[in-house]
């Protein structure tokens, strides 16, 4: 186990590798099994730190130097060991009152008794201050001497400049962080099965329930927007909540290597951006191919990818508004707060219920301003509004229309595009002006992404 340990942390090829009481726990054999490797991994070039605790000679005899400290955190001893700790030896010796070095006893437990730290402790040993010794000793002296070498540059060597901020290229930065996200989306199940699993599940669900419904009477019409307006609000809420803890989690790595310099914000957004699409897409169509025929929608291959297409840019609607929310709030719960907050009032204003014609003028502004309006008045005109040359489910006639409606639209009997365009205000000839609608509030909802990866940091430290 501390092997394999071991090995995962030199899976990201460290400089430098920090290793605490690597042998405790262990026996003499699986010790020295154990610092064996560690002897190999220096010899490779690797910088080795550890922690010791009671090691044998053998053990304590791999190691090239030596670091001791007293308590209370001061030096008593830094410095090469030499062969058979012949170092470390030969300067206790020098010390006054240490005790002989009987031959074949273990070099650390020696030490620890020269310095008072054994289990038996000599008072005349207390008395001594080690660590005066040692900065008066010549190995202090020749220790100062390289770091004075080696921490202050010489005043003929130029300065390190750095060209660019960072290493890698604008190229590398994107292509790494694109495929950074695809690997990362396709090893999360958990997320786009999910939610590709609900999706069935609900085109499978709602195609059940109205399977039979008759579109061309008044309860059957309202019934068929209502249809569109929920499966609408289904996916919208699934797909906001869903995102919001995987972009909470992995915003943690962002942090820091964004303080790292290692890529800027922009293609970490990028990468974000681009990995949503293909499941999105592939979602919104497996959605469609079930949900719009089991439900009667009649219309051409083109009718239903324009249905797929609004649905997507809807879910993707969805998706970036949330991650913008998880990018700005500093929790999953906060963002979830928010997130209810601001779905409820677009959801009550998308034109459905209360229906578009009846909104009050006090609120049009918020009736405007909500973005799945635009992506719902796109969805319900396409099947229902749609009646060109005498073709298309919205020149059906509505039966048992209520009198005030008829009287309203100054006509004895009203088609489905009539009812759809009148009440709800979802127009067939505006499907054009909606899509560019829904693709700017996309478009707004990054942008505002990026302001907050750029600019928010919700770091503790």
């Amino acid at each position: 186990m501390k092997r394999l340990t071991i090995g995962v942390e030199l899976a990201a090829a460290p400089s430098v590798l920090f290793l605490d009481e690597p042998t405790s726990g262990l026996d003499a054999r699986s010790a020295k099994i154990v610092m064996s490797g560690i002897r190999k991994i220096a010899s490779t070039g690797r910088t080795v730190v550890c922690t010791i605790h009671q090691p044998s000679a053998e053990v304590f005899e791999m190691f090239d130097s030596l670091l001791l400290l007293k308590r209370g955190g001061q030096t008593v001893f830094f410095g090469d060991l030499g062969v058979r700790a012949a170092n470390l030896i030969d300067y206790f010796r020098r010390m006054p009152s240490s005790p002989p070095l009987v031959d074949g006893a273990n070099p650390a437990t020696w030490m620890l008794e020269c310095i008072g730290a054994g289990v038996e402790v000599k008072a005349n040993v207390t008395d001594v201050d080690f660590v005066a010794l040692y900065e008066a000793s010549m190995e202090f002296k020749t220790l100062e001497t390289g770091l004075t070498m080696y921490a202050h540059p010489q005043p003929n060597v130029p300065e390190i400049t750095y060209l660019k901020k960072r290493a890698a290229t604008s190229a590398t930065q994107c292509r790494m962080l694109v495929q950074r996200f695809m690997r990362m989306y396709w090893r999360t199940p958990s997320y786009n099965w999910t939610r590709f699993v609900l999706s069935i599940f609900l085109a499978i669900l709602f195609g059940i329930v109205f399977c039979k419904l008759n579109y061309y009477t008044f309860a059957g019409a309202a019934g068929g927007a209502g249809m569109i307006f929920v499966t609408a609000l289904f996916l919208s809420l699934m797909s906001f909540n869903s995102v919001l803890p995987v972009t909470i989690e992995d915003r943690e790595a962002f942090y820091r290597e964004r303080a790292s310099e290692c890529y800027s914000p922009f293609w970490y957004f990028v990468g974000s951006t681009v990995a949503e699409i293909p499941y999105v897409v592939v979602n919104a169509c497996v959605f469609t191919a079930i949900f719009y025929p089991f439900v009667g929608f009649h219309g051409s291959c083109g009718d239903a990818a324009y249905y797929a297409f609004n649905l997507a840019l809807l879910v993707l609607l969805n998706v970036y508004m949330g991650q913008m929310t998880a990018y700005a709030a500093p929790t999953v719960e906060i963002a979830t707060l928010l997130g209810i907050l601001i779905n409820s009032i677009f959801f009550l204003f998308m034109g459905f219920n209360p229906p578009g014609s009846t909104v009050p003028s006090g609120y049009k502004w918020l009736y405007h301003i909500t973005p799945q309006k635009y992506s719902l008045a796109a969805l319900t005109a396409s099947v229902f509004a749609k009646c060109e040359d005498g073709v298309g489910m919205g020149c059906g006639y509505i039966d048992l229309l209520p009198p005030n409606i008829l009287q309203q639209l100054h006509t004895k009997k009203a088609t489905m595009k009539q009812f759809i365009e009148h009440i709800y205000v979802m127009k067939y000839d505006d499907a054009f002006e909606n899509t560019v609608a829904v693709i700017g509030f996309i478009v707004l909802f990054r942008i505002l992404a990026l302001l907050a990866l750029t600019f928010i940091n919700h770091q503790k430290k």
